[in-house]
């Protein structure tokens, strides 16, 4: 029997507008190939971390919607404690991720939108997800959408830049190799 990992990331299911799943995978395989766990999306947070507890071998990707501090009273509420190391946080949310790329924004959505970014750290914007929608309202791609543009931006990401922003992202890779 073959022995596989698993890895459970909080987001949609659905393929009809873009398929998450599959960014993920383009994002990951460019530090972890060959060693790449089967991805599986878990729709919302709660319902990706019960599929995560009733796992082995397994770790969790989600949103914290919350700034990092906050990461143990997240593993508290959610009963994750006991399998911490395996718990990873895109902080706030996966958008974040898109904001510390601001060139990455601008060549996606063929302008300069990134100069409407407010100047502080990515991983500090409380709302990501809004911020994104924002500034990218009339841009020819039209306003970010969460599944069609994410999963795009996820597969073009600088994974080295992400390692150096985002800690669990690191910790995440490093733990995945």
């Amino acid at each position: 029997m073959v022995n596989r990992s698993y890895l459970f990331i909080e987001g949609a299911k659905d393929t009809t507008n873009g398929d998450l799943r599959e960014g993920f995978r383009k994002l990951l395989e460019k530090k972890v190939k060959g060693k790449m766990p089967t991805i599986s999306m878990g729709e919302g947070k709660l319902q990706t971390i019960n599929k995560f507890k009733n796992s082995k071998d397994s770790k969790l990707l989600c949103d914290l919607d919350k700034p990092s501090a906050h990461i143990e009273t997240d593993l508290n509420e959610y009963d994750l404690d006991s399998k911490k190391e395996s718990v990873f946080y895109m902080i706030h949310e996966m958008e974040a991720w898109f904001i510390s790329q601001p060139s990455l924004l601008d060549k996606f959505y063929g302008s300069p939108i990134s100069n409407k970014l407010a100047i502080k750290p990515a991983i500090e914007v409380s709302e990501p997800d809004k911020e994104l929608q924002r500034i990218t309202k009339d841009t020819k791609k039209g306003t970010y959408h969460k599944i069609r543009h994410g999963a795009e931006l996820l597969k073009l990401l600088d994974v080295n830049k992400l390692l150096n922003d985002f800690p669990d992202f690191k910790r995440l890779v490093e733990c995945l190799k």
